[in-house]
């Protein structure tokens, strides 16, 4: 597999265009998320642009979902509440036709994860976002991960994620380089789209992966396609990372100076330098 860059000046300037809808249109993401990351995940979401609810209670998660902009169903900490949240919202955001992102976080290390993923898919969310572990275990490959990581790298899970996208309209694979699965504008077939960028001290920093689930589902209320709203959200986050490493001290003060670039980071770079198109 050959790589070749990315260097059409019209995909790019609609990709920093849709960086400015998320802006101008302040998107509502209603999250049901890890209990653990809840704040840092509201608060990556204002930095970004968009407007986030956290509610998971089940009698109210139906409705929000369906008044939403996009939906999170992050599977970090369940619970038999959470769960009957994250059950009745996607049925009410499919019911509604608002995007929603689905996290398996830990679906490949433990089988209650696994099962409920499986149940949730078939209210078809936009984007399955995850680690190659995660997105294996969801294809039902061989595989395990450790706990919420990954053994695997991201290339790893290409052939599954492949397998996935009958149910599914992008697949989010994270890792030291992203892979993102999805459709052009106007095409049939699916492309994968490499991202490498970031920072090492994202994965010490509990909450970043959670709130890139987010910025996922911000981002497919404003973007063309599902695979430009995966685009744009990994870079915002890679850049963004980037950015908070040049001055943070250690994962503390990475973590404050990521919010703050969440906000101020410029995009242009990224989508000229670093999207590569596998073929």
């Amino acid at each position: 597999m050959t790589e070749a860059p990315l260097q059409t000046r019209e995909w790019q300037q609609r990709l920093l265009a849709t960086r400015d809808h998320l802006r101008e249109r302040a998107p509502l993401v209603h999250c049901l998320t890890n209990q653990v990351t809840v704040n840092f995940v509201a608060n990556a979401l204002l930095a970004a642009g968009a407007s986030p609810a956290m509610t998971d209670h089940p009698e109210e998660a139906g409705d929000l979902a369906a008044a939403a902009d996009a939906v999170l169903i992050n599977l970090g900490t369940p619970n038999t509440d959470s769960l009957t949240a994250m059950r009745r919202a996607s049925r009410a955001a499919n019911a509604a036709g608002k995007p929603w992102v689905l996290d398996p976080v830990g679906a490949a290390a433990l089988p209650l994860r696994r099962e409920v993923s499986h149940e949730l898919m078939a209210q078809h969310p936009a984007v399955i976002r995850g680690n190659a572990s995660e997105i294996m275990a969801l294809a039902e490959a061989d595989t395990r991960g450790r706990g919420v990581d990954t053994q695997h790298e991201s290339r790893d899970a290409l052939s599954a994620a492949d397998d996935l996208l009958e149910r599914t309209e992008g697949i989010a694979i994270s890792g030291q380089v992203d892979r993102l699965l999805g459709r052009l504008a106007d095409a049939r077939n699916p492309v994968t789209i490499s991202l490498a960028g970031g920072s090492a001290w994202q994965p010490r920093v509990t909450g970043t992966g959670c709130a890139l689930g987010a910025l996922i589902a911000a981002y497919l209320a404003v973007a063309d396609t599902p695979l430009d709203a995966m685009i744009c959200a990994h870079a915002h986050a890679a850049a963004a990372a980037e950015q908070a490493e040049r001055t943070a001290r250690g994962p503390g003060s990475f973590a404050v100076a990521w919010l703050d670039a969440l906000d101020s980071v410029d995009l242009a770079g990224f989508f000229s330098d670093r999207l590569r198109l596998d073929c």
